[in-house]
């Protein structure tokens, strides 16, 4: 086994946005994450190696993740061709869930599209797949208890 020799842990995934208010509206409203904060500037330039970079920054907390909204108003973002599952980078994030069968029921009523309902992908683990509105993938998985 590898020596875990950073002492690290995962803090955040970020997400770039091209409607930082419509990405607010489903993590928040629709899926439930709270708001930790809120920020804009030029701060992040130098850090994320695009000078002049300006943008607005949402941390959402839920589900033990952290999802950080970002809008870059300059440089502007591009459209990027949507990703299938088996091509190379990152695919999706999983939140584990009780009770699949609801939380797809109650998201559906909210206007979330799934690629399916819930399936049994082995013995006592259910999973299912939608999309945030810039195309996240993201999966819920609900693992039964024997």
């Amino acid at each position: 086994m590898a020596e875990t020799w950073m002492d690290a842990k995962m803090d955040h995934l970020t997400i770039s946005v091209a409607d930082i208010d419509r990405a607010l509206i489903f993590y928040r409203d629709i899926l439930g994450f709270q708001v930790d904060w809120d920020r804009s500037g030029l701060e992040i330039a130098k850090v994320v190696g695009l000078p002049d970079a300006n943008a607005r920054q949402i941390m959402v907390r839920g589900y033990g993740l952290c999802v950080e909204l970002m809008k870059y108003y300059t440089p502007e973002g591009k459209v990027r061709t949507p990703n299938r599952q088996c091509d190379f980078g990152l695919t999706h994030f999983c939140l584990s869930v009780r009770n699949i069968d609801e939380v797809y029921r109650r998201l559906l009523k909210d206007g979330v599209e799934f690629n399916c309902p819930p399936q049994e992908i082995r013995p006592g683990v259910w999973a299912t797949y939608f999309k945030d509105p810039e195309g996240v993938a993201i999966e819920l998985v609900e693992r039964l208890e024997k």
